[in-house]
């Protein structure tokens, strides 16, 4: 082939990439605008609901009361613990928890949830190519989704995508930066290049480091609402390590991470959430019941949507399995209505799948820029020379 016919192929390449754009942003004007269209729907229904506010109480006691007689899902209080009274500094959250969790929820018969989970690993770096482009996150993971297929579930991406951008928060944040300098750890941009490439290795052990600081400087504290801050950080670190070890064929660290997570902040909906669907993959069915359980009873809809779409999904398929088809079918579409509302289901065209291919196609190429770029290594750089 000739170098003229090589520029003209890279010509349409960029072409086809800026037609990717125009219609990502097309797709996303559309969301936004289904989205004001929901949102005055919703206002509209809301002021009618607030009229049945008591009897939607009274009505919501009575079906607790109902599932209570089906489930013993133990309480969790503010100091409940996994390991009883075994302080945390004991606890090696990275080979594991001290002891196994007593069987809960006794009598349940055992559940085979549908999770079978492909890790995500194949598309990690296609998910930050997509954010160093400002792809917006919905596209990102409807994308993911069609690549992935029935082998990773809407929550798994999701969860995936948002850890992804946690660690890049922190990163630009500074609080890698003020870790005690060691030559085990490596730069908050060559860990998320070796991210892209698979290699979650030298993230993790950044998070491990940036955790155990935590804890030790939540020890140190006195007061305890200021130590329950601390803790609550280090437990939403930690389930960013969950998420990113849950890439990896080794779910045992993933789930120590996410219960070292509820240790540290027991009422952590997302730990919550994440711990579930291990235990569910383990077939520990009667500790995901129980932990989806949680999940409904400390999360909000309006802050933790989609975990709570994902629990009622997964205790939709505990509540057809035992024959309460009614029950499952409420929670089925309460499940469906918000991942509807997002389109993680829906198919990409034919066009679109073909411009993501030559986009991955050219990843490697345009990686380092994309970290860079999400890293904002280029301003850092320039007020370093300042």
């Amino acid at each position: 082939m000739s170098v003229g016919g090589g520029k003209h192929k890279s010509v349409e390449d960029q072409e086809l990439e800026k037609e990717l754009d125009k219609e990502f942003e097309r797709d996303t004007d559309a969301a936004h605008r289904r989205y004001r269209e929901d949102s005055a729907k919703k206002a509209s229904l809301e002021k009618k609901q607030a009229e049945l506010t008591r009897s939607k109480k009274e009505e919501e006691k009575r079906k607790k009361a109902d599932m209570a007689q089906m489930i013993q899902f133990p309480q969790t209080g503010a100091g409940s613990s996994f390991r009883g009274n075994a302080s945390l500094q004991e606890f090696n959250w990275k080979t594991g928890k001290q002891g196994e969790l007593d069987e809960v929820a006794a009598g349940v018969n055992g559940v085979r949830f549908e999770t079978r989970g492909k890790p995500l690993i194949d598309v990690v770096g296609l998910i930050i190519n997509m954010l160093g482009r400002d792809i917006d996150v919905g596209k990102i993971a409807q994308t993911v989704k069609n690549k992935c297929g029935s082998s990773a579930s809407a929550e798994e991406i999701i969860q995936t995508i948002d850890a992804i951008q946690n660690f890049i928060s922190i990163a630009n944040s500074g609080r890698f930066a003020n870790l005690p300098v060691t030559g085990t750890l490596s730069s908050p941009e060559n860990a998320l290049l070796a991210l892209s490439n698979g290699d979650t290795g030298p993230a993790l052990g950044l998070m491990e480091a940036l955790i155990n600081e935590m804890v030790d400087k939540a020890s140190q504290v006195s007061m305890p609402q200021k130590r329950d801050i601390i803790f609550l950080e280090a437990s939403n670190y930690a389930c960013v390590f969950g998420s990113i070890a849950s890439l990896e064929e080794d779910p045992a660290l993933a789930t120590s991470a996410f219960e070292l997570a509820l240790e540290l902040s027991p009422s952590n909906v997302n730990a919550w959430s994440r711990t579930a669907d291990l235990y569910a993959k383990a077939k520990t069915d009667s500790k995901a019941v129980w932990a989806y359980q949680n999940v409904l009873s400390h999360g909000d809809d309006n802050v933790y949507p989609h975990q709570i779409a994902n629990a009622n999904e997964k205790l939709a398929q505990y509540f057809e399995q035992q024959g309460n088809i009614q029950k499952a079918a409420q929670m089925y579409n309460l499940s469906n209505s918000y991942y509807n509302t997002i389109g993680i289901n829906t198919r990409l065209t034919d066009r679109e799948m073909s411009i993501i291919d030559i986009i991955e196609s050219q990843q490697q190429e345009h990686m380092p820029d994309m970290v860079s770029k999400l890293l904002n290594l280029s301003k850092q750089k320039l007020g370093n020379s300042l």
